[in-house]
């Protein structure tokens, strides 16, 4: 059976990973920044503590990106190496479920529907594969 539309789901879903997480970085992060520099009327102590505190959510906003983009990456060497067509493979479709799943706690929409799709497909597909390989075996045997 062929694994097209599933890896079709996963370049999409890992190509809005790489972008989510680079306009994460340079424009959330660079605007968080900004914020923080632009405060005035403050003391020099208050000044140092809030170029602290968005300092850090700056840091925060920044690995929170790059895990995006390599959650991104990732998704692409598996849709590439590991999602043959004709094969029955489990752990890859829990894999994107949990994707879908994780993808619903940061509110991102599109990979929500991407991944939970991919997932459930997947599943499907195995389920039907797994079908097809017993009936082939009795055919045999019997």
């Amino acid at each position: 059976m062929s694994r097209r539309l599933e890896r079709v789901f996963i370049y999409i879903a890992a190509a809005w990973q790489l972008l989510d997480g680079l306009l994460t970085i340079f424009v959330y992060g660079v605007f968080i920044k900004k914020q923080g520099l632009d405060v005035a009327g403050l003391s020099v102590a208050q000044m140092r503590a809030m170029k602290a505190l968005f300092g850090s959510i700056f840091n925060f906003v920044v690995i929170f990106g790059v895990l995006l983009i390599l959650l991104g990456l990732l998704n692409i060497y598996l849709a590439r190496k590991h999602w043959k067509d004709g094969v029955v493979g489990w752990k890859l479709p829990v894999w994107l479920l949990v994707c879908g799943i994780f993808s619903y706690f940061i509110m991102d929409i599109p990979n929500i529907f991407l991944f939970m799709s991919a997932g459930i497909i997947g599943l499907a597909k195995n389920k039907g594969m797994k079908a097809r390989q017993n009936v082939t075996i009795r055919e045999e045997i019997g």
